[in-house]
């Protein structure tokens, strides 16, 4: 039977999960700071860590399907419609589905070749210093990113006539939709969030921010769900209590990301992504300065 100590740290973590894989500020880096900073060593360095993880991931991917299983149905039939007419341009939604298709390409050849030298290098360390400042990175994209389309957008209308003069994902080429799926690969590093590089590639092919925030859930449903499918099954060497400790934290993660995107979809269609990126830059310089102290001996953990 799994120890309390660790069921509240798996369901803290898949609060956490539920929220920060959908809001652009990095739910992987979360997932390693926090337990640096609450000192879960016998957590994170256990084999069973990155299973239990891509489990709380995979309840994430269930609540994205649950909310877009409409979009996903008239994707399914737009693309019989492209195959049948052999015409991309015969069906928006077909075209989108060959689009979220290719945009997943990159990321997923890059996550089965990078995922376990980077789980060596961020999960081994102690002191996540990486990871905070990456999460700083994080920040500075978003914010680089929303001042760029600002740059952009016409001057003397309201926040929703401004969106209106950006494109759907189905006004996307194969090559933005590339360029786009691999921004997304980035999000391999703990403390880069997926959601947020992903939404700052479709702002710069100019999708709305409502349309570059479906775009980038789109993408990441069948990997974060492909990536559950490979992981999980080694939650069985772990024992029974260990994976019903995982599987109810999926739930609750799959919870907190089903109302984080409702949330988020209404917020982006008129709202931007500067709150997240002084949050993101704030906790990095926080937590890196917490845990530069901690390696230099100049403070200690009081727990």
């Amino acid at each position: 039977m799994a120890s309390v100590e660790l069921w509240i740290q798996v369901l803290v973590l898949a609060v956490l999960q539920g929220v920060a894989e959908l809001f652009p500020i990095s739910s992987l880096g979360h997932t390693v700071l926090v337990p640096g900073l609450l000192d879960w060593g016998n957590l994170t360095q256990q084999e069973s860590f990155l299973p239990i993880v891509v489990t709380l991931h995979l309840g994430t991917a269930a609540a994205l399907l649950v909310f877009y299983w409409r979009d996903w149905v008239a994707l399914l039939r737009g693309g019989l419609a492209v195959l049948r007419a052999r015409d991309l341009a015969a069906d928006a939604d077909g075209k989108t589905l060959f689009l979220v298709i290719v945009g997943t390409i990159p990321a997923g050849i890059l996550g089965l070749v990078l995922e376990h030298p980077l789980e060596r290098i961020f999960f081994a360390a102690r002191f996540p210093l990486l990871t905070a400042a990456f999460l700083c990175l994080n920040g500075v994209i978003l914010l680089i990113g929303e001042r760029t389309r600002q740059r952009v957008e016409p001057k003397g209308l309201d926040r929703e006539r401004q969106e209106d003069a950006f494109h759907h994902i189905a006004d996307l080429t194969v090559p933005q939709a590339l360029a786009i799926g691999l921004a997304q690969a980035a999000a391999l590093i703990p403390g880069i969030s997926r959601s947020g590089v992903t939404m700052v590639a479709g702002m710069r092919a100019r999708l709305t921010h409502e349309e570059a925030l479906r775009f980038a859930f789109l993408l990441a449903t069948p990997l974060i769900a492909a990536a559950g499918l490979l992981e999980v099954p080694k939650l069985a060497h772990a024992g029974a209590g260990v994976m019903a400790a995982a599987l109810v934290g999926g739930v609750v993660a799959g919870i907190a990301a089903l109302l984080s995107v409702v949330f988020l979809t209404r917020y982006f269609r008129i709202g931007r992504l500067t709150p997240f990126a002084y949050y993101s830059i704030g906790v990095g310089l926080v937590t890196f300065v917490i845990f530069a102290a901690l390696s230099l001996g100049w403070i200690r953990l009081p727990w």
